[in-house]
C-alpha cells in the first residue's frame, strides 16, 4: 500500500498522479459509459425481482457487487459478473478486506506516529487490512500484468482500461528536468511493477467500498425523504427517459447530484484524513512544525452548525449552484481538497448516477419496519454501520417512463 498514490508525497506523488490522471479524463469516462450501464442494468434487474417478491433489501450487499463489477470492467477489463455470483473471489475477498479491516486502528495511528514500528506491525499482521485478502489481490494483479504482457499488440491497442495505462507507463521514461534548490534531477515517467500493483490495489479498495457506501446512504435518505426521491425520478424522466443514459445525459442531472453531495456531507465514507506539513506554519496562533501530521476531521467539519445550518437535516438544496458559490469549499471534504483531491471523484460520481438512473426508473426506495430512524456507526476511519441498512423496494408504474 505504501506504493499507492494515497501514501506518496512530493515529486513521487506528482509523477504517479500525472501518469494515472488521464484514466479519469472526459474522453476516457465516455468510453466507460457502456460497461457501467450494463452493470447498472443488472443491478436494477436484481432489485426489481426483490420488489416483485415484496422483500426488504440489504442495500449495501447489492451496491457492493455492482461497484465491484464496475471496477473490474473499467480498471482491468474483467467480466466478473459479481451480481449473479456473489461468491466470486474478487467480491468475497473485497468483503473480507472491510469486514475485518482494522480501521479502529490504534495500530494505524502508531505506524503514523512511530514509523520505526512498521516492520514489527507488518510481521505481526497488524495494520489497516488483513494479509489474506491483500495477498489475493496482489497475486491476481500480478497475474493480470503478466498476462497482458503476453498479448499481441493488436489486442493491447484496443484496451483502454486503468491497467493498460499503468503498463504503458512502465516502459516510458521522460526527459523532463525537475529543479530543487538549484539541483537538477531527471523526472522518471515510468512505474515499477510494485507501483503498478500499489495503484491497482488502491483502485480496488477505494472504488469498491466508498461508492457502495455512498449508494447505500443515498437509498436510505431517499427512503426517508419520498418528496426528494420523486423529484429525482422526475428529473430522470425529463432528461433521460427510458433510453440508455449517455455521458451528456448524466451531466444534466443536477438535482440528483445535489442529493449525492448532501448524502456525502451527511455520511462521508472516509471520516478523517491525514496531511503532513511541508513547511513550518502558524495558523491562528497554532504552530505546526514541518513534517508534523495533521488529522482533519471530515465528519465533524461537515456536521458543524457553524458551517451548515441544522446540519442533521437532509437538504439537497444546500448544493445548488448559487448556494455552493457562496459557501466555503473547505467545509465539504468527502473527496479531499486542493492538489490531492480524490483522483477518482468523477468516475465515482458517474457510476453513482448511472446506478440511480437504472434503479429509479424501475423501483422506489421506501421505509419499512426494519429501516432504522437513526443510524448507529462503528468506530473507525471508514464510516460503516453496526447493522445492515435495510429498506423496501417498490415497483415504479411503467407509465412514468
Amino acid at each position: 500500500m505504501e506504493k499507492g498514490i494515497f501514501f506518496q508525497s512530493g515529486v513521487n506523488w506528482k509523477r504517479i498522479r500525472n501518469i494515472i490522471a488521464p484514466t479519469f479524463s472526459s474522453s476516457k469516462l465516455k468510453l466507460m459509459i457502456g460497461p457501467i450501464n450494463k452493470c447498472g442494468g443488472l443491478l436494477s434487474n436484481k432489485l426489481v425481482t426483490k420488489a416483485k417478491k415484496g422483500e426488504t433489501v440489504d442495500v449495501k450487499h447489492y451496491f457492493g457487487v455492482y461497484t465491484m463489477d464496475v471496477i473490474a470492467r473499467t480498471a482491468f477489463g474483467l467480466d466478473t459478473d459479481s451480481q449473479n455470483n456473489p461468491d466470486e473471489p474478487f467480491v468475497d475477498n473485497a468483503r473480507k478486506l472491510f469486514a475485518t479491516a482494522k480501521f479502529t486502528s490504534t495500530a494505524n495511528l502508531l505506524s503514523i506516529i512511530f514509523p520505526f514500528l512498521r516492520p514489527l506491525l507488518k510481521v505481526l499482521d497488524v495494520g489497516i487490512f488483513p494479509s489474506g485478502p491483500v495477498n489475493f489481490f496482489v497475486r491476481s494483479i500480478k497475474a493480470m500484468i503478466e498476462e497482458r504482457k503476453t498479448e499481441d499488440e493488436a489486442t493491447r491497442s484496443k484496451r483502454t482500461d486503468f491497467l493498460e495505462l499503468l503498463l504503458k507507463a512502465e516502459s516510458e521514461e521522460g526527459n523532463d528536468i525537475h529543479v530543487t534548490n538549484g539541483t537538477q534531477t531527471k523526472v522518471i515517467k515510468r512505474l515499477t511493477v510494485e507501483e503498478m500493483i500499489g495503484q491497482a490495489f488502491l483502485f480496488f479498495i477505494a472504488g469498491y467500498e466508498t461508492t457502495a457506501s455512498t449508494l447505500q446512504f443515498i437509498s436510505y435518505n431517499l427512503a426517508k425523504n419520498p418528496g426528494v426521491q420523486e423529484k429525482v425520478i422526475k428529473e430522470i424522466e425529463t432528461h433521460v427517459g427510458d433510453r440508455e443514459p449517455t455521458y451528456d445525459d448524466i451531466n444534466k442531472l443536477t438535482y440528483m447530484e445535489q442529493v449525492i453531495l448532501e448524502t456525502l456531507r451527511h455520511y462521508p465514507p472516509v471520516i478523517t484524513v491525514n496531511r503532513k506539513a511541508s513547511t513550518d506554519v502558524d495558523i491562528k496562533g497554532v504552530h505546526i512544525p514541518k513534517d508534523a501530521m495533521v488529522m482533519i476531521p471530515i465528519y465533524s467539519i461537515q456536521h458543524d452548525p457553524e458551517n451548515y445550518e441544522n446540519p442533521e437535516e437532509f437538504r439537497p438544496e444546500r448544493f445548488d449552484a448559487a448556494t455552493r458559490q457562496e459557501s466555503n469549499p473547505i467545509t465539504f471534504l468527502p473527496f479531499g481538497y486542493g492538489p490531492r483531491l480524490c483522483i477518482g471523484m468523477r468516475l465515482a460520481l458517474l457510476e453513482t448516477k448511472i446506478a440511480l438512473v437504472c434503479l429509479l426508473r424501475r423501483v422506489r426506495f421506501a421505509k419499512c419496519s426494519e429501516t432504522p430512524d437513526k443510524l448507529d456507526f462503528k468506530t473507525g476511519g471508514i464510516l460503516s454501520t453496526k447493522d445492515p441498512i435495510k429498506v423496501a423496494v417498490e415497483l415504479v408504474p411503467k407509465q412514468n417512463f
